[in-house]
């Protein structure tokens, strides 16, 4: 129930999103879709200042465009921070007024007026320890400066997750019709006006648009829609895809609660006199049902309990994982909260209802379902009452099978995360301090070389003297740059070798190995040297040479631990798209061989590097050898890169040891998730297994007293009794086992596939399971034996 309600949660606010404003659900956004490509994208400049004067439907129409600058403080100090650059319209559209000072008015977006920012609440009490003087403040954002006029409250962040505000001042008149910035529009419904009224406005008004300017509007239709939709878009389809994946979450708790219902039923086989003769007195099947859902349901409503209590913990930190991990240190939309709302206490409650009726109505009717006269017949006859067969030897079984399966995958996700996050990289990675590097193209600046030539020069003009500004500094060994860095996931690549190649791994993909562009002094600043083969040096850029240096890993996967020098490779595809004939790449002579640096990509951790060409894009990674502790120097990296070029943004500045913390703490969430859910499902199996088998058994003390009245032998009897369980659990490990080689089959990986190590632990935990088995019946069946045949007749 924990893991439902908050996975579900999370689900509600990714497909069915509700703004924390006043009329929240009147807050619209418009798009444009384009029936060419059949997508949504941005309005163009000139769309929303028409949209602007002609729509009545939609009031305060305003947009916005997303910005990252650096924000400098009169003590220069300089952060990236989120920034919304939004008209003036934005705020009395959320209804939300400022907690300190103002928000941004009409005259502010002026051309030629004062330059002014609007903070948030948690910029304020980070950046400026919440001081109520804030007001007034003269910051730098970017290049331009700025005066503080004013503090959002508390977890506003619209028009996304931003954490500033500043004027947006594009106008329409310097820009040709077709040409200029994109941006996203938004307003309140007008009062009275619906949803489906602004869609036939907005309609009518594109279909003037595409009849007048065909060049550009003919496949273009305004739509207008609920604002959460402009920013999460999913379709209906996309919608009820999301929320089936609380499925496998309900089918843990069905198999679950089966076991629960298997020790349920035991004791109301236990009770079998006592139903009897309620039955005997007039108390209808139904009646009894109940009794024992409502049983049932106590247990459950506690759980549902501890469950939700759980789940209002548990949410926060899976947002955190996903802010972490898929959003690569973003933030969540701002109307995402760790707070579970009706829907989810509502969705509770249906999942306590649903393991009553697991636990306490189907062991009801089993135990029923023979009726009065059968119970009586089968009691008079030595039938011993109900057996556990059927649907109940299943769910052992299945029971059985997970303890099996569910261990080993807890095992392959820790293995999986001890090889992927925490790889040998071979050098000390807490002496270097890692650095990703952005700046922006500024695409609509008049009067400006705005090329992507101009861009990709000014980009290494500013990076060349940052590094050289470095070098001079006393505590700095060594900069480098890449486009990945060591312990961080870097994409795969489809290859081909020349001829003389072993069998690839994957016969249908070819290799998958990963690849990175550095520079020539890249393993210099590493201090590793090559294993075989020479570097990078400057001729083989100046000449266009293709040449890679492959890792250890690489020689071992691709090429059977053959020479690799002087052979050739070249690029087929990549994860990133399609096996297209048109993905593939010239052929690359391999010219060395390094050792594995931690180049992690899921599959083999396989990989080459390639020169970084001027031509390309530059790296977004800098990599800096220091003296002491690498926090030590990140304030004076920052200021340093702030005085090189203002829009020279740094995120994520940590040692290397610590970049890959956000995948740590992905892969760390699911594992303990994983470990959770697996020690439950054992200690439930385990205990709900020999409780089973031991109340099966002891129901047979009649039968054994029976038996040895008869003169049979006590080995003759162990045996017969314990037959069927041993048969039930050894047919639960062989299934266990059978879906874990499936699994192995499936991902085609070798470092998945069979091995004795594997092997043996499979045989320990069957004989560990054949144990708790035989502990389970042997106690039972000695007490039984014990009994003398008198007593054990005169007993039932």
């Amino acid at each position: 129930i924990w893991v439902g309600v908050g996975t579900f949660e999370f689900l509600v606010q990714v497909a069915a999103p509700t703004l924390p404003f006043d009329d929240g659900d009147r807050v619209v956004g418009i798009r444009m879709w384009d029936a060419a490509s059949s997508d949504m994208r941005p309005a163009a400049l000139h769309d929303f200042a028409e949209w602007r004067e002609e729509v009545r439907t939609v009031d305060g129409l305003g947009a916005y465009r997303d910005l990252e600058r650096n924000l400098i403080t009169a003590d220069g100090r300089s952060e990236p921070i989120a920034i919304a650059e939004i008209s003036a319209s934005a705020f009395p559209v959320t209804r939300v007024a400022a907690l300190l000072g103002r928000t941004l008015t009409a005259a502010d977006v002026e051309s030629g007026a004062a330059p002014v920012i609007v903070i948030g609440y948690s910029l304020w009490q980070r950046r400026f320890a919440a001081n109520p003087d804030v007001l007034g403040q003269l910051v730098q954002v970017g290049r331009e400066p700025a005066t503080i006029v004013g503090v959002m409250p508390e977890g506003f962040g619209f028009p996304v997750a931003h954490r500033a505000w500043v004027p947006l001042r594009l106008n329409p008149i310097d820009f040709e019709r077709g040409t200029g910035p994109t941006v996203e529009v938004f307003g309140r419904l007008a009062p009275g006006a619906s949803l489906e009224e602004a869609g036939a406005e907005l309609a009518a008004i594109g279909s003037r648009t595409a009849a007048d300017l065909p060049e550009t509007h003919q496949h273009l239709q305004p739509r207008v829609m609920p604002y959460a939709r402009t920013i999460l878009e999913l379709s209906a389809l996309m919608s009820v895809g999301v929320f089936s994946m609380n499925g496998f979450m309900i089918a843990l708790m069905v198999l679950l609660c089966g076991n629960v219902a298997l020790l349920m039923f035991a004791r109301a086989v236990s009770r079998e006199s006592e139903i009897v003769v309620r039955n005997a007195l007039g108390a209808s099947r139904g009646r009894i049902v109940i009794q024992m859902f409502a049983e049932a349901l106590v247990l459950a409503s506690l759980a549902a309990g501890i469950g939700l209590a759980l789940a209002r913990n548990g949410l926060r930190w899976g947002m955190t994982i996903v802010e972490g991990e898929v959003l690569e240190g973003g933030q969540l939309p701002f109307w995402f909260h760790d707070s579970l709302s009706l829907a989810s206490v509502i969705y509770a409650v249906g999942l306590t209802l649903l393991a009553a009726a697991i636990a306490g109505v189907l062991p009801g009717l089993k135990m029923t379902r023979q009726g009065l006269v059968t119970a009586l017949r089968q009691r008079t006859a030595g039938g011993g009452g109900p057996r556990f067969s059927g649907v109940w030897t299943a769910v052992i079984v299945t029971q059985v099978a997970l303890t099996v399966l569910l261990p080993y995958l807890t095992f392959a996700l820790q293995r999986d995360m001890q090889e992927n996050v925490e790889p040998e990289v071979g050098f000390a990675a807490e002496r270097y301090l890692a650095v990703r590097l952005e700046m922006d193209r500024e695409d609509w600046v008049p009067a400006a070389d705005t090329s992507r030539a101009a861009f990709l020069a000014q980009v290494r003009s500013t990076q060349q003297e940052l590094e050289r500004r470095l070098l001079e500094q006393p505590a700095v060994e060594g900069v480098t740059f890449a486009t990945n860095l060591p312990r961080r996931y870097h994409d795969w690549n489809q290859i081909e070798i020349d001829e003389g190649a072993v069998v690839p791994q994957d016969t249908v993909r070819g290799h998958r190995v990963s690849n990175a562009f550095i520079e020539a002094d890249y393993f210099e600043v590493l201090g590793t040297e090559l294993v075989s083969g020479r570097g990078f040096h400057s001729g083989d850029i100046e000449s266009g040479a293709h040449v890679v240096i492959v890792n250890d890993r690489f020689v071992e996967v691709v090429l059977g631990g053959r020479n690799p020098v002087g052979r050739r490779v070249r690029v087929a595809a990549s994860d990133l798209g399609e096996d297209l004939p048109e993905s593939v790449g010239p052929w690359y002579e391999i010219v060395g061989v390094a050792p594995d640096l931690g180049m992690t990509s899921g599959y083999n951790a396989a990989g080459f590097y390639q020169p970084i060409i001027p031509d390309a894009a530059p790296p977004r990674f800098m990599l800096m050898r220091v003296r002491g502790e690498p926090e030590a120097f990140a304030p004076t990296l920052r200021r340093l890169a702030s005085d090189v070029d203002p829009d020279l943004r740094l995120n994520d500045v940590l040692p290397l040891d610590e970049m890959d913390a956000a995948e740590a703490q992905f892969y760390d969430f699911w594992l303990r998730l994983s470990g959770l859910l697996t020690l439950v499902v054992l200690i439930l199996s385990w205990a709900g297994i020999y409780s089973v088998m031991s109340f099966a058994v002891s129901r047979r003390t009649r039968e054994i007293g029976i038996r040895v009245a008869l003169g049979g032998g006590a080995g003759r009897i162990v045996l017969g009794i314990l037959r069927r369980p041993l048969a039930q659990v050894t047919l639960g490990v062989a299934f266990g086992a059978s879906l874990i080689l499936a699994l192995r089959v499936g991902l085609s990986d070798p470092g998945m596939g069979p091995s004795a190590a594997d092997a043996a632990r499979m045989g320990v935990y069957a004989v560990v399971m054949l144990g708790v088995c035989l502990l389970a019946c042997v106690v039972p069946i000695r007490r039984a034996l014990a009994v003398e045949p008198t007593e054990a007749l005169a007993a039932e």
